[in-house]
């Protein structure tokens, strides 16, 4: 059983020799965890709040990533137990999360297990872990006992329940369902629906179509804003791997902005002149055809995603949805 502190002995500066060692296999996990959990895009209000609660984050992880001898260990415990607590505290929810699943598949791959194997060395981790969160809960509550408790279990259920209120957004990337390349023209257009979309999300007209949008359901605030940073860093042709969810978020922004331009909407918001017609390649013309032009093109990639993924209840559901909303035009 693990054990920082000894009955007449609380300086730390005693750590059996073969303290890291022992603890080796639960601060690997817990690192990978960790530092999982931090580098995920989907995750980032998880991050925050955990970052908000506990002070970590990707940066602050470093020493803990970096240990490698008891004498380090003994360092950060004594200097540092309650960041090093709630370190413990935040792999572990990470191990109980979906985060798991990759944890697995590193360990797997680095060790070249079988099923068998995984399962005992995940086991035997969690135990290890489990006993380190002990041992640190020991150091922190010290001469106070059970009375010093419940700050430190009410801190280990608020992170529980920043990792329960965000299961979701953990979840495993999912595959990529088709590969694209886009020109200028169609990659600005891409950013422009997506632009648009987020605008008039956030107005607060009566107009029923704008009140409606919010009823689509592939357009999340946190997926809306992680494609439209990978738009835009991308280059005219680069191949995007594109994910289902990804590719109806797409679907959905880009029958807005063709319903937008064809409608009164954009009139009714003043946005007319606000909108980077030029900046889409569709500049030249009359108002009217370009606004025909980016409905033209925004048609076109809907109907692609129609004829490639049309059998998929997710489209399925997208395009009744698109539907219910034009009939408020």
């Amino acid at each position: 059983m693990l054990s920082f502190t000894g009955p007449n002995d609380r300086s730390l500066q005693s750590l059996p020799p073969t303290t890291y060692a022992q603890l080796a296999p639960a601060l690997s996990a817990l690192g990978i965890a960790t530092q999982h959990f931090f580098q995920m895009r989907a995750a980032e209000a998880a991050q925050e709040a955990v970052t908000h609660l506990t002070q970590l984050d990707a940066t602050t992880l470093m020493p803990f990533l970096a240990l490698a001898s008891t004498a380090e260990l003994q360092q950060l415990v004594a200097t540092r137990p309650l960041r090093f607590y709630d370190y413990v505290l935040v792999g572990r929810a990470a191990l109980a999360s979906p985060i798991a699943a990759a944890v697995r598949a590193y360990l797997r791959q680095q060790m070249q297990l079988s099923d068998e194997e995984l399962e005992r060395v995940v086991a035997h981790c969690l135990q290890l872990s489990a006993e380190l969160e002990n041992a640190l809960e020991q150091l922190l509550v010290g001469p106070s006992g059970r009375a010093a408790l419940p700050p430190l279990r009410r801190r280990q259920q608020q992170i529980q329940a920043i990792f329960e209120q965000y299961e979701n957004s953990l979840l495993p990337a999912p595959p990529p369902a088709a590969t694209l390349g886009f020109d200028e023209g169609r990659l600005q257009l891409l950013r422009l629906a997506l632009l648009l979309t987020q605008e008039l999300l956030h107005t607060t007209s009566p107009h029923p179509f704008l009140r409606a949008l919010p009823s689509l359901t592939a357009l999340s605030e946190s997926g809306m804003a992680t494609i439209m940073e990978r738009l835009g860093a991308a280059a005219a042709g680069e191949r995007l791997p594109l994910a289902l969810p990804e590719l109806v978020l797409l679907y959905q922004t880009m029958h807005v902005c063709a319903l937008a331009f064809v409608s009164d909407v954009l009139g009714t918001l003043g946005l007319e002149g606000a909108l980077p017609l030029a900046d889409s390649g569709l500049q030249g013309g009359t108002s009217g055809s370009s606004r025909q032009a980016v409905a033209a093109l925004a048609t076109g990639f809907i109907g692609w995603i129609d004829r490639e993924f049309g059998q998929e209840p997710t489209v399925q559901q997208a395009r009744q949805e698109i539907t219910a909303l034009a009939e408020l035009l």
